[in-house]
């Protein structure tokens, strides 16, 4: 009886050994980002790093999509092995709620925290139905500030800065016939969103009726289109723009001295940092023009947890982690990125820098609660941007009128869309 026991005992403790081991072995979660490899690679891995120190029984492997990251996304659930953590944009968020691919980041973290985080509008441009579907991370202005050569600006006899939307078409104008070099790069299509639907919403003009009808065809937005097709066929917009990413060309083309001006981002200075010292340093920074509306728009992106994570409680910390404010100030400081966070708005700058980045994001680093997407893109948005994007070329093309265009456009979105 005593030998019986012993045994007992001894298999007790050698069970009880193993699961204490058991418990202590360290969850892994799989993270993925969109496009920060390998220029923020030392950021994330340090912030990694932080977190499991702060969490050893969480330890995080991390990759970095970049083309096929939403395709690798939706494989992955269908696979059955999608990662615990992904970096999406706000179109992108949407489309994988209303598909329900996604946990609700407001069940997995108290909406009151999540409200005490983020700003209303950055927890709104995640928010499907009645619950919000992710932690807010870095965003972006379109409008942002405005980035110009003032050598340009003197030689093309401008001594003031545009405005307004219309004032900067007029100075593209007079620029271009004067210096030879672009005034500034418009972007005309864009394959994950549409820059025209942002044009017109920038100008107070409708995108969707009250019922959720497409209604940007109306004789006014035909006329904005049209003032865009002028430029483009009188030679005052690159003949490329229609083939390449705008904001890329623009970078490109200011750093050689053949664009005057820049609407955008303190990020859009980087590359002339580097390939234009000098230019660089002659580089002003000023307040962007706006349409007839008056407001910026702005995109966001965010760290979603899929319904499918295996780990979804520790995924949720690990979101929350990289997207809270003291992680989002510091990767503002490692590139220019607008913190979607309520104490960000706190940040002081010096919005009078002689260096052109500190200045650019004095400007815009404390401007979050602007982010705003200005529209809300409909379920099938890849399929619809498309249409609109075709359209967009055939009108600049000269294929079809500015009203023809958006005729077609509009009708084809009323037959198609998914909301």
């Amino acid at each position: 009886m005593k030998k019986l026991k012993l045994l007992t005992l001894a298999f007790a403790l050698a069970t009880g050994a193993a699961g204490t081991a058991a418990a202590q072995q360290p969850v892994e979660v799989q993270f993925w980002t969109w496009y920060l490899s390998p220029k923020f690679d030392a950021y994330i891995k340090d912030t990694i790093a932080a977190f499991e120190k702060q969490n050893p029984n969480i330890k995080v492997k991390w990759f970095d999509k970049q083309d096929s990251m939403v395709q690798d996304f939706i494989s992955s659930i269908n696979l059955g092995n999608a990662p615990d953590v992904v970096n999406l944009n706000i179109d992108e968020v949407q489309k994988a709620a209303q598909n329900g691919f996604l946990r609700a980041a407001s069940d997995l973290t108290s909406p009151a925290s999540l409200a005490a985080t983020f700003y209303p509008q950055s927890l709104k441009n995640f928010t499907s139905g009645n619950k919000i579907y992710a932690y807010p991370w870095y965003g972006w202005l379109n409008q942002g500030v405005l980035l110009y050569n003032p050598e340009l600006l003197k030689k093309a006899g401008i001594t003031k800065t545009p405005r307004t939307m219309s004032e900067m078409r007029a100075a593209a104008r007079t620029i271009k016939d004067k210096t030879g070099a672009y005034g500034w790069v418009p972007a005309l299509k864009d394959p994950n969103t549409s820059s025209f639907l942002g044009y017109f919403y920038d100008e107070g003009l409708p995108i969707y009726s009250a019922d959720g009808k497409a209604v940007f065809n109306s004789p006014s937005h035909a006329a904005l289109l049209q003032e865009f097709v002028n430029l483009y066929k009188g030679g005052y917009i690159p003949e490329d723009v229609l083939r390449r990413e705008a904001f890329q060309a623009a970078t490109e083309m200011y750093a050689q001295n053949r664009v005057a001006m820049i609407i955008g981002g303190p990020q859009a200075l980087t590359r002339v940092k580097d390939t234009n010292p000098g230019l660089y340093g002659k580089t002003q920074v000023t307040d962007p023009p706006l349409g007839k509306a008056g407001v910026q728009t702005g995109g966001s992106m965010a760290l979603v947890v899929p319904t499918a994570s295996k780990h979804p409680r520790e995924a949720a910390k690990l979101a929350a982690f990289f997207t809270n404010n003291a992680n989002q100030i510091a990767f503002s400081k490692v590139v220019p990125i607008v913190p979607t966070t309520r104490g960000a708005q706190n940040i002081k700058g010096n919005v009078n820098s002689p260096d052109p980045i500190l200045e650019a994001t004095a400007r815009v680093s404390a401007s979050g609660r602007l982010i705003n997407p200005g529209y809300k893109a409909p379920g099938n948005s890849d399929d619809l941007y498309k249409n609109l994007n075709d359209n967009i070329e055939a009108a600049m093309l000269g294929r079809k009128s500015a009203q023809q265009a958006l005729n077609d456009t509009v009708t084809y979105w009323n037959a198609n869309m998914k909301k």
